[in-house]
């Protein structure tokens, strides 16, 4: 990536994708868009928001992976314990979900049911995203309203370092907090995850 990819990675991660419009709000028309062919190219691990780079945090520490891997495991558990009504579903960690030629973001864990392709290309049923210093505020902030645009039907937010959680669900077209730790995929298929029990399981 060239400095002026930098820079503006630098300005997504640190500050948010809406903050950057503020520090450089004139000269935004001149920074190049890249797309999803753009992206398919490029070294190293990233994100396409907009047409703009955004530049993964470095690999997520021990405690961060141990908490993904719990969930994963929990869902998965749950998946496969209603196997003949969840049909096609299955929980997924860190796979590209290719929203348009402009947009590609890298959820932590998501539960899907289109096994098509070796990608996400449609909207998740559920995802869950695990804060560290370098994504919280692109967790919370943008993912926030990219899923809710994208009409993700549940949007779960994992703090490991404050053992905290936040659940959301999809009414009205808005995010609702919800205390609910059972998820109606489809028709017939609902799973549980208790993300307080993870949180506890992944201890001090």
């Amino acid at each position: 990536m060239n400095e002026r990819q930098r820079f503006i990675s630098k300005y997504l991660t640190v500050y948010g994708y809406r903050t950057i419009f503020v520090f450089i709000m004139r000269p935004l028309r001149y920074i190049p868009r890249y797309t999803v062919s753009d992206y398919r190219l490029w070294e190293g691990d990233w994100e396409l928001i907009d047409g703009l780079p955004c530049s993964m945090s470095p690999s997520p520490v021990k405690r961060h992976q141990r908490l993904g891997a719990i969930i994963l495991r929990h869902i998965s558990n749950s998946i496969e314990a209603n196997t003949l009504k969840c049909g096609d579903c299955e929980v997924v960690y860190e796979l590209d979900w290719i929203i348009d030629d402009n947009t590609v973001v890298r959820p932590d864990i998501a539960v899907i049911c289109d096994k098509s392709g070796d990608f996400i290309t449609s909207p998740p049923i559920l995802i869950v995203e695990i804060l560290s210093p370098a994504t919280a505020l692109k967790d919370r902030q943008v993912k926030f309203d990219i899923y809710q645009e994208q009409k993700v039907k549940y949007y779960i937010i994992a703090d490991p370092k404050a053992l905290t959680y936040n659940t959301y669900i999809l009414t009205g077209g808005q995010y609702i907090e919800t205390q609910s730790s059972s998820f109606s995929i489809h028709d017939g298929c609902t799973i549980s995850l208790d993300v307080a029990k993870a949180l506890a399981d992944l201890g001090d």
